[in-house]
């Protein structure tokens, strides 16, 4: 009788620890995106909100340092249809799979491609990784991801950030004003505060980078009384959305919360330029005489079939800002070269608008 229970008892605790063992496995190996129909998702699109851009980041990194990789992205269409990217880094050369059989309104087929290299290119209003040298393209390259940050295109973006103690120290730009605590004898100083733009656009990118939009699961988990507390209220459009947490939130979340937070509060101790430098970057799309035309945003893709319209687009009905640049110092520039200016005065309105050039230089592709 005892030898039976000892059995018995022996059998449970296997199935107990194989069970264990099986569930570590699949939380370990289990993607933390779901898309149904589809597995090892690691970079979800829908429709600009992006899931999983540590994993775009950590392929991209990979590959920079020779490492074998493999990446699924997800792009959702309109209609909610999953169109499939698959990237495979042999260590040498870069495979593009793209799958359309599920979406109702695509070619419904499967299209490989042969890539040499990913490159990212960071531009003020836009990230964008493009595979190149492809062989299956017309202009050899492809554009696998791109996160739009461009804050011109909100009608509202402002924010609230309270932090300390007991959040008694406040941020806000809806109002134009800031509140800080001495914590060594609690005198509160309120005064005006105008945020730059270029920390405002910055500040944008950050949150469309750590996926604000999305419902997030931060927490409040430090049992000190020492520690420092955030809120955050974020008004875009029409809405707004609200996040709290402390510093002892280490999650994937809280970790770029917290660094977006830090981020605002050192900015707010600097001095804010009254007038703040105006900057061009683009494409120099075409040059005459000390002229040049200048796409701004543009990826190095978005050149090549841009500059292929030219002679009969009209510059209204494109999202992307276009600026001629005149100066004495833009004679050793031409089409296809990557520019930041700083400008003098203003940008005139008409379009394209128009601007004279103070300082130029050329910016390397890659």
């Amino acid at each position: 009788m005892k030898k039976t229970s000892c059995i018995i008892f022996l059998s449970l605790l296997i199935v107990v620890l194989s069970a264990c063992l099986n569930q570590d496995e699949t939380v370990e190996g289990s993607s933390e995106i779901n898309v149904k129909g589809l597995e090892n998702v690691d970079v979800l699109n829908s429709h600009g909100r992006i899931k999983g851009l540590e994993n775009m980041t950590n392929f991209y990194e990979n590959m920079q340092n020779g490492v074998p990789s493999e990446l699924r992205i997800v792009h959702y269409t309109i209609e909610g249809d999953p169109i499939v990217t698959d990237l495979n880094y042999n260590g040498e050369l870069l495979e593009v799979i793209d799958d359309t059989t599920r979406d109702k309104y695509g070619s419904g087929a499967i299209r490989h491609n042969n890539c040499s290299k990913l490159i990212e290119e960071v531009n003020p209003i836009n990230t964008t990784y493009i595979a190149v040298d492809c062989i299956n393209d017309p202009y050899g390259m492809q554009e696998i991801l791109q996160i739009n940050y461009n804050l011109s295109q909100q009608d509202l973006f402002e924010f609230e950030l309270k932090y300390g103690l007991n959040l008694e120290n406040e941020i806000n730009t809806l109002t134009n004003t800031m509140k800080k605590v001495s914590v060594e004898n609690g005198t509160q100083i309120n005064h005006d505060y105008n945020i730059a733009m270029d920390v405002k656009q910055e500040m944008y990118k950050r949150l469309v980078f750590a996926n604000y939009l999305e419902e997030k699961d931060l927490t409040q988990t430090c049992d000190t009384k020492d520690t420092t507390n955030y809120f955050l209220r974020v008004h875009i459009n029409g809405g707004q959305r609200e996040y709290q947490w402390d510093a002892c939130d280490h999650s994937k979340d809280g970790v770029k919360f917290t660094k977006i937070a830090n981020y605002i509060i050192e900015q707010s101790a600097e001095e804010q330029a009254e007038q703040p430098k105006v900057t061009v970057q683009g494409y120099v799309l075409e040059k005459k005489g000390k002229e040049l035309l200048i796409g701004e945003g543009l990826t190095m893709l978005d050149y090549q079939w841009i500059k292929e319209e030219l002679q009969q687009m009209d510059f209204e009905d494109y999202s992307f800002d276009f600026t001629i640049l005149v100066g004495e110092n833009t004679i050793e520039f031409n089409p296809g070269d990557k520019i930041q200016a700083t400008i003098e005065g203003t940008i005139s309105d008409s379009k394209p608008g128009r601007a004279r050039v103070k300082e130029i230089k050329k910016l390397e592709l890659y």
